[in-house]
């Protein structure tokens, strides 16, 4: 839904429901309709805009009365119903506990003249869409500019508390509703104004976030000094004695205001005077500072800690950004269940079996739909442990445990641990991290059987949870938990735990080692700092002083990049850098728009094989490609072909074992060996591109294939995309590859005449070029994503590209890290791809840096010869 914190490194935001699309903001006209300069701070929820207490029979009325209200306060030029009717048509606007947002259709945003919000309250409900979802307040949002975002960031809040949103929809007061959503209502005062003065002038606010407690605080202080003289603000009909800070802020000033400044006394015309020329000067030393895009530095906001100092420090992963301070909580290790062996009869335990197991598929459906409510894409991971419950292989190695007489829980403990341990025992990674999620399932049905809790209990404060390991299942508990952060001693940035991690927005370190658990002591204070790679136990004052600076730091820094997140990505020499979205769902596709990517740089086409159960035929891969297509619109979407196979296997597609499948059977090698299966999904996408053609004119889907590694692989590739286009009819579609083996990337000038563009993955092309797998915690270091060997190869890629008029675009985890993405600017990349609440962070930054000197500087690195001193050359820069 909306992302209250950006995070900076490919990070997912917390509390995210993706039902609906925010409302866009309208990007500036000459005519001024819509300023740029308009903040999320320049406008009010006004008291005669909350409705309460009303009834209406339908939608349709709902929304006539918000429409009708709009026009009556100047929030449109003329009836908005239509606009508002036609967003309903295309997609919902419900969200979730009987809240949604209408809004109207972009087409419409020229009927706006100014941002506004008409609140209506429902106590009996109305139906909203075919569903038959009831809502109970409806948040009607005319949308100029980006002012309706701390509004939107509110609401993420309200949603997913039940009984908040159950109060305000049926009981609440227009007050209670307008602080909810961070505004106050003006009371009017019940003495009457002053309305004679020995001076008086007007003068209108220009401070962006209006008078908050900042600058309200300068005026009482200015007031100090004229003792003897009475000064007021008078702000329409409220007025306040400008001797209290309070009062001022009472006032509800905000950017734009006209407002007077009136005084009696000896001084009055000089109060008047100096007071007033405050004003229109600004009062906010920081926005008066000339702050600017221009001067945005991005690793300023959040700085490695300076000598930080603790009773020990310890080094680890970072998984997931931002910065913590909090006492420590250390979990136990998983319930030791004492589970007997002998059973009493393989019917009966077989009953008993296939019941937990039913019980535990219900909990894991459960998880899975609460976490889609803030996270879609990381759904998946219990949909996918719902689906070991029913795999074959275990429940017939657990049935033989049966026969010979052993009882429900020992079978399933014995068969969990020997599934487990082949997994644990592969060289690949990600059938490693398999293992996690087996034996987490495995714990929770043992846990049913042994009438254990399935849930743990946490504390009731603040607390960075330190653990061995943490599973997927114990992760999504603590999205309601009152964590800070999470370390733990094993574990890689792309376990489902990380993952998770990320979604919830939570810092954290992993693969911290054995001396985690034996020094960290319950209940001390810790501070978890991933940009420093660090955790400290027991930090002293000024560490604690500078984590508490960054942690203020990190916030205000997400919500001014979320604010101009729709803004274009151009370097301050004025190249323009597109900033797409990494996505792997319909529901991911959503995400774009709303957090102001430009496109799709990379559909992960996996998710349509990773959870099926057989092959998906042409007609379900093309629906799950049009309703992403249709969210995209005629944007940029680059679909990867499956990247399957070798260390990624699918359930449906039996391959023979390989002693290394990252060097394996996987990606376009598994595509080419089984064309049929290639061509069906080319089928599927062309069918998309054709249809998204004839009916909008145009379409942005691009094709790219992963893992090429020699020439005649992407002319394989490209021969059967044209037989199945010409089958097909389709338009024809740019076709591109990813450079992600050091052989392509070696090969680039000769790749470069056959691919349309390519696409850098970093996370491949790393462990690829430094024969290093990346998440192995006593191999690859952090700093190793700056190896200058990992530099030429992207180096040698734009070089190829730019020499044949091919552009360059680069996915990967890297691609947020603020350091990364400017050598990558600096190399010539044209396009950087990331997760979608990493968008307004990495648009920041482009917009901060000068290209031109980013090559010079990226010319220095390409000399250096280890990590350190490429880090040192981009550090060490005014940009």
């Amino acid at each position: 839904m909306f992302s209250r914190l950006t995070k900076r490194f490919g990070l997912p935001a917390k509390a995210e429901t993706e039902t609906t699309p925010a409302p866009e903001p309208t990007t500036a006209s000459a005519t001024g309709q819509a300023s740029a300069e308009q903040t999320a701070s320049s406008f009010k929820i006004e008291a005669d805009a909350i409705l309460i207490d009303q009834k209406v029979e339908s939608r349709k009325d709902a929304l006539a009365l918000i429409a009708a209200k709009m026009l009556e306060k100047g929030y449109v030029s003329s009836d908005y119903l239509e606009a508002l009717e036609a967003r309903e048509r295309a997609v919902s606007t419900y969200l979730t506990n009987g809240i949604a947002i209408p809004h109207g259709v972009n087409e419409a945003k020229s009927l706006v003249a100014k941002t506004g919000v008409v609140i209506i309250q429902i106590p009996e409900g109305v139906v909203w869409n075919d569903k038959g979802d009831r809502v109970f307040l409806a948040v009607g949002i005319a949308a100029a500019g980006n002012e309706h975002n701390e509004v939107l960031q509110k609401l993420t809040g309200v949603v997913m508390d039940e009984a908040l949103a159950t109060h305000l929809g049926t009981e609440a007061d227009a007050g209670a509703i307008a602080e909810a959503l961070g505004h106050s209502l003006p009371t009017k005062s019940t003495e009457a104004l002053v309305t004679e003065f020995d001076a008086s002038t007007g003068c209108v606010i220009v401070d962006a976030a209006g008078l908050h407690a900042r600058p309200a605080t300068i005026l009482v202080q200015m007031a100090e000094e004229f003792a003897g003289t009475d000064i007021w603000l008078t702000n329409g009909e409220l007025q306040a004695k400008m001797d209290s800070m309070t009062r001022l802020l009472s006032l509800g000033i905000v950017h734009g205001d006209s407002i007077k400044v009136s005084a009696t006394g000896p001084r009055a015309q000089e109060a008047v005077d100096q007071i007033a020329a405050a004003i229109t000067k600004g009062l906010d030393p920081v926005e008066g500072s000339g702050a600017t895009n221009n001067d945005y530095q991005p690793l300023d906001e959040l700085l490695e800690l300076t000598n930080p100092q603790g009773r020990a420090l310890l080094k680890g992963i970072p998984a997931s950004p931002g910065i913590a301070l909090a006492d420590a909580f250390i979990l136990d290790s998983a319930t030791e269940f004492h589970i007997g062996k002998e059973g009493a009869g393989s019917a009966h335990e077989r009953g008993l079996l296939d019941a937990a197991l039913q019980q535990a598929h219900e909990q894991l459906l459960a998880v899975k739909d609460d976490v889609a409510a803030r996270s879609p894409a990381e759904a998946v991971i219990f949909q996918a442990q719902a689906e070991l419950l029913r795999d074959t292989n275990i429940l017939t190695e657990a049935q033989k445990h049966l026969d010979d007489g052993a009882s429900a829980a020992w079978a399933w403990q014995q068969t969990i641990d020997r599934e487990a341990g082949i997994m644990e025992d592969s060289a690949a990674e990600r059938i490693r991290a398999r293992a996690a999620d087996l034996r987490d399932v495995g714990r929770r049905v043992i846990a049913i059987l042994q009438g254990g809790q399935t849930e743990l209990t946490w504390p009731d404060r603040p607390f960075v949870l330190i653990s061995k390991e943490l599973t997927p299942s114990q992760t999504a508990e603590l999205s309601k938990k009152p964590v800070r952060a999470i370390c733990t001693e094993l574990g890689g940035a792309t376990s489902h735990m990380a993952i998770l991690a990320r979604a919830l927005g939570l810092p954290a370190l992993v693969g911290i080692g054995s001396a985690l658990l034996t020094t960290v002591k319950a209940g001390e204070a810790v501070a978890v700092a991933p940009q420093s790679d660090l955790l400290i136990l027991s930090p002293d004052a000024e560490t604690i002083r500078q984590v508490e600076d960054c942690i203020h730091q990190w916030h205000r820094v997400q919500e001014r990049e979320f604010a101009s997140k729709d803004e274009p990505a151009i370097t301050r020499d004025g190249a323009e850098i597109e900033v797409v979205c990494n996505i792997s769902s319909a529901a991911d596709a959503d995400k774009v728009s709303q957090h102001g990517g430009s496109g799709v740089g990379l559909l992960r086409t996996e998710f349509l094989f990773e959870t099926a159960t057989a092959e998906p035929d042409v007609e379900t891969q093309a629906a799950e490609l049009a309703k992403i297509a249709r969210s995209i619109g005629t944007q940029t979407l680059i679909v990867r072909t499956s990247d399957i196979g070798g260390d990624k296997p699918v359930s449906w597609l039996k391959q023979p074992k390989e002693d290394n499948p990252f060097l394996g059977v996987r990606g376009i090698r598994l595509s080419l060996r089984h064309t049929d299966i290639f061509k069906r999904q080319l089928e599927a996408i062309y069918r998309v591109a054709k249809a998204q053609a004839d009916e909008l004119g145009t379409t942005g889907i691009h094709i790219m294939f992963p893992m090429i590694s020699a020439l005649h692989e992407f002319q394989q590739a490209k021969a059967l995309a044209e037989e199945v286009r010409q089958i097909v009819g389709a338009p024809e579609l740019p076709l591109g590859m990813m450079i992600e083996v050091p052989s392509a990337a070696l090969l680039a000038e000769h790749f470069a005449k056959e691919a349309d563009f390519f696409s850098i993955g970093t996370n491949d092309l790393t462990q690829y070029t430094l024969a290093m797998d990346r998440m192995n915690p006593d191999l690859m270091m952090p700093q190793d994503n700056y190896s200058p060997a990992l530099l030429h190869m992207i180096a040698m890629t734009t070089k190829a590209a730019n020499a044949a008029g091919k552009w360059v675009g680069v996915c990967g985890n890297l691609v947020a890290e603020p350091d990364f993405a400017k050598i990558l600017i600096g190399l010539g990349v044209k396009e950087l791809s990331v997760s979608p609440v990493n968008v307004p962070a990495l648009k920041e930054l482009v917009r901060s840096v000068d290209r031109s000197q980013l090559e010079s500087l990226v010319q220095k690195a390409l000399q250096a010869g280890t990590p350190e001193e490429v880090k040192t050359i981009i550090r060490d820069t005014d940009q």
